[in-house]
């Protein structure tokens, strides 16, 4: 796409932000006026609502210079849409459905250069997510049976997997599952440990106030529930990669991915200087949180600051936050892993701090077609 197009789009960005609400109830209109076999691919939740649309679109918007974080991001997408049996006739639907919407909310801006501008981003993009597909030769899918659960506060939880056959991941990667308790929503979750030849997963939940999945995952998993699994997902093995000391935040489970990572640093010879800022909400949730007990026992390379709540209050104070207060990083690879809206924030607080973005690694992701909290 040349630049005109380009800044069109990013102009574009504001009314999608601001009639979300009306883009996404257009689209579902459209699509299932023209397309109404694709009903069941976007189920309703128990409160009548569909998967938000618009936080995808906003998410690709705001990485059109990013090429290539982009483009790794829609061929996961794309890898992960296998299970939904997506076909390059659905992407067409689907991008009739979104261009009808579009212009509905743009009016009479809903220019021709702008429609085509739009048209071009949603061919690349479906291009991208279709030729990653193809090339996947790994399974579409994944069963696991739930070998264990155990509250680890009211609104936390540890579950244990294991699938039938091992499900090859990198540390540090995420995965889709659908629970039985929610048939035909997905939720994303980490596991916090690299992969197991016997097919074992771990994974820390928390129930999110308002969520339809999580809270599920919490209170009413059981030993013996089936899971189905999409294939492994993400860019923070890339961290694993460099060669620069490290600087890993997390905050809640967001720590899961992390201790992964710290576990394939331990596989190695000479890891790197890392220091990790821990945030939770308690020393108790960080003691459940980070499970192996001190996390710098017979690891001399290893700095943990646990980052808690001020007195009197129960959120998590900002590692990030920690962090930049007692020194400067500009010379280390971070990874920043939390929830999405502490992702972004820490983000925009290391680019203020000048650290390169190339030195950057998190996993904020757009939302797929069914997934939710």
């Amino acid at each position: 796409m040349d630049q005109a197009q380009l800044d069109l789009l990013r102009r574009s960005r504001a009314r999608v932000e601001n009639r979300a609400d009306e883009l996404t109830k257009r689209f579902y209109e459209a699509l299932f006026e023209h397309a109404p076999g694709l009903r069941t691919l976007f189920p309703l939740d128990p409160y009548g609502r569909r998967a938000p649309l618009a936080d995808t679109l906003i998410w690709l918007l705001q990485r059109l210079d990013q090429r290539r974080e982009l483009t790794e991001r829609l061929a996961d997408l794309g890898r992960d849409h296998r299970k939904y049996g997506i076909t390059a006739a659905h992407y067409e639907a689907g991008g009739q459905a979104l261009l009808a919407a579009l212009a509905h909310i743009h009016g009479p801006s809903w220019t021709p250069s702008l429609a085509h501008a739009w048209a071009g981003a949603y061919t690349a993009a479906t291009h991208e997510m279709l030729t990653a597909a193809a090339t996947d030769r790994g399974p579409a899918l994944w069963l696991g049976r739930v070998v264990e659960h155990q509250r680890l506060a009211a609104d936390l939880a540890g579950i244990v997997v294991q699938t039938l056959e091992p499900l090859p991941h990198h540390p540090g990667q995420y995965l889709s599952v659908e629970i039985p308790q929610r048939p035909g929503l997905w939720r994303y979750l980490s596991p916090i440990e690299p992969a197991r030849p016997d097919g074992v997963l771990r994974f820390h939940v928390r129930a999110l106030p308002g969520g339809l999945v999580s809270p599920a995952l919490v209170a009413r998993t059981q030993p013996g529930d089936t899971w189905r699994i999409g294939p492994p997902l993400g860019r923070l093995p890339d961290a694993l990669t460099t060669t620069r000391d490290l600087l890993l935040l997390g905050q809640g489970t967001g720590l899961g991915p992390l201790t992964a990572l710290l576990a394939a640093l331990d596989t190695r010879e000479d890891p790197p200087p890392t220091h990790l800022y821990a945030a939770a909400r308690s020393k108790n949730e960080l003691h459940a949180l980070l499970p192996s007990g001190p996390p710098t026992r017979h690891r001399p390379w290893l700095t943990v600051t646990p980052v808690l709540p001020s007195t009197g209050t129960h959120r998590p104070s900002s590692p990030v936050g920690a962090a930049l207060r007692a020194r400067i990083w500009q010379q280390h690879a971070i990874v920043v892993c939390g929830p999405p809206r502490m992702q972004a924030t820490a983000l925009d607080q290391l680019h203020a701090a000048g650290i390169p973005a190339e030195q950057l690694h998190s996993d904020p992701l757009p939302t797929s077609l069914a997934i939710t909290r």
